[in-house]
């Protein structure tokens, strides 16, 4: 036979050995076709669309471990995401710079003391002459080794408006730092959530792929049954070989990148113990209302950190303006100094003076203008950098919205798709069962149908992440 068969002999008379293909056939029909047939008739009533052939339970396909939800995930990457730590450790940084700023406001007070030797004998305390009818001369005490102690008193009183610009440039400093904090989070938020729904799509799309190496498999036993008969030849074997094969491969790259997935979750986590297995659990969220794009983008303008952030360092920018020009006014500033000299007799003579001293830059070469200059030019780069953010916070919200529209005409038409790839396969599987199809057109129906499949996954998950997308160039920090 050569791929359809008679039942009749060439004589026209009936021969037992007629029935034997028919008899095989409708046995392989009744043991295959029937539970599929029910298998898709409950799925075709569920509207479910992984495993679509063969129903198979996904909890046996996916790795064991300690189980995550989504917001779970993000609660623990929050406290041990390295990222993290380092950004609210920044805080602590820039909050040390405000005590620094605001101790330059303070006196300072120091103590010294010294011990020295001198080839010619120096006076202890300098010479003092009384007037006409004073006590005389005061003669002080020489000495080649002097030792001396004492503290000294310095009190900065006005610097051109430096000391309290420079407090409050400190202050933008931590605001800063608490903003990078902030988008930080919300970046370590939207990348748990793509890793989240990424892996969610993989374990969606193995049970697919595994459902179709399974499908192949029973497929290639009828292949197989077929050829023994005589009823196919050996190249629709070869194809289903082939085939089956392309689909462990495709199932192994799908298992390789969900394990990577999960890596790279525990990555962002800040899972010290690697070793350590994770086991997502997807829970679909309810429906929600997009607000209007108007809305978003008077939200992201004023949520989002970075914008927040770059407004600070534009304050920051001008203030070094005006301490720069503050430093053509006068410094004053008042101080003083009590200490005591003695030889090798050790008999200290005390000695103080307590003062103000001003003092006003006359010229220093252009230094202060280059000065003022350069910060005038950094506030230009500044105001730059600010219309930078807000355009790009302006395209991020635009183009989130194109996403989520996108990504939900896609899965609408990929919905329909399934259904019509799902009837195509089981017309095709009837149809090579009972010898009417052929052995190339349900290999490409079953390729048609784990193509649906993915691109079903792909586009339902890639919604999720645009919204993710969204909630984050609106500067949300809700997951």
């Amino acid at each position: 036979m050569s791929g359809k068969f008679s039942a009749r002999s060439a004589g026209g008379s009936l021969k037992i050995m007629d029935f034997i293909p028919c008899l095989i056939l409708a046995l392989i029909f009744i043991v295959h076709v029937g539970p599929s047939q029910a298998q898709q008739n409950s799925l075709s009533k569920s509207g479910e669309t992984p495993s679509i052939i063969i129903k198979t339970d996904d909890n046996l396909l996916k790795p064991q471990g300690e189980r995550y939800t989504l917001s779970e995930a993000i609660a623990y990457a929050l406290k041990n995401n390295p990222r993290v730590r380092i950004s609210a450790k920044d805080i602590d940084t820039e909050a040390y710079g405000i005590d620094a700023a605001r101790a330059e406001r303070m006196p300072r007070i120091d103590f010294g003391s010294s011990a020295s030797r001198y080839r010619y004998p120096a006076p202890l305390t300098p010479p003092v002459i009384s007037g006409l009818f004073g006590a005389g001369p005061d003669l002080p005490e020489y000495s080649r080794n002097i030792y001396d102690a004492g503290g000294s008193l310095r009190l900065p009183i006005f610097k051109g408006g430096r000391l309290y610009r420079a407090v409050l440039v400190a202050e933008m400093r931590k605001g800063i730092a608490q903003e990078n904090l902030v988008t930080s989070k919300q970046d370590l938020i939207f990348n748990m959530s793509s890793v989240f729904y990424k892996i969610a799509e993989l374990e969606k799309l193995y049970v697919s792929t595994d459902g179709t190496v399974k499908q192949l498999e029973a497929h290639k036993s009828d292949v197989e049954v077929f050829y023994k008969t005589g009823a196919v030849p050996y190249i629709d074997l070869l194809k289903t070989d082939v085939q089956l094969a392309h689909a462990v491969e495709q199932r192994l790259a799908v298992k390789n990148n969900r394990e990577s997935a999960y890596e790279l979750m525990k990555n962002l986590m800040g899972m010290d113990d690697t070793e350590k297995n994770i086991v997502i659990d997807y829970q679909k969220a309810p429906p929600q209302l997009l607000p209007s794009l108007e809305e978003s983008l008077t939200k992201s303008l004023v949520q989002r950190p970075e914008y927040r952030a770059v407004r600070k360092k534009r304050m920051i920018s001008e203030e070094r303006v005006k301490m720069a020009q503050g430093k053509r006014l006068p410094d004053v500033y008042v101080g003083g100094e009590y200490g005591g000299k003695a030889g090798d007799s050790f008999g200290f003579k005390e000695n103080w003076y307590f003062g103000a001293r001003m003092s006003i830059p006359v010229f220093d070469g252009g230094l202060i203008s280059a000065e003022i200059n350069r910060e005038r030019a950094e506030l230009q780069k500044v105001l730059e950098e600010e219309r930078l953010i807000r355009l790009a916070i302006t395209r991020e919200v635009r183009d989130a919205y194109l996403n989520i529209t996108h990504a939900r005409e896609r899965t609408e038409v990929a919905g329909k798709a399934i259904e019509s790839a799902r009837e195509n396969a089981r017309i095709e599987k009837l149809k090579y069962q009972t010898g009417a199809g052929t052995n190339t057109d349900y290999l490409d129906a079953q390729t048609d149908l784990l193509r649906a499949e993915a691109d079903y996954y792909r586009s339902f998950f890639d919604e999720e992440v645009a919204r993710a997308s969204l909630r984050k160039a609106m500067g949300e920090t809700g997951y």
